[in-house]
């Protein structure tokens, strides 16, 4: 009698577990940036964002940025950014 061995092609997960980043509460009299990658739709993501954002959290900041998708963001953008207390990145297509 012959047999067969059957091999399965599908690996064991090796998904680490990582803890989420600390949360920084009420947006209320926060500053936080968009920056808009420039890809098709992500400007309409992050309007929604925004409103959305500033509908739960009267008296919010929101600032949009701009970079090209392919290049990553000037320093300047990148020193500014750094002055608000949160930054949303939307990668679009």
């Amino acid at each position: 009698m012959t047999q067969i061995e059957v091999f399965s092609p599908i690996a064991q997960s090796r998904v680490l577990s990582r803890e989420l980043a600390p949360r920084g509460g009420d947006l209320a009299s926060k500053r936080v940036a968009l920056l808009d990658n420039l890809k098709a739709n992500a400007g309409a993501l992050l309007e929604e964002v925004a409103a959305k954002m500033q509908t739960a959290n009267p008296g919010v900041e929101v600032c949009r940025f701009e970079k090209e998708a392919t290049a990553a963001a000037p320093d300047i953008v990148m020193a500014h950014l750094k002055t608000f207390d949160a930054v949303v990145l939307a990668i679009a297509d």
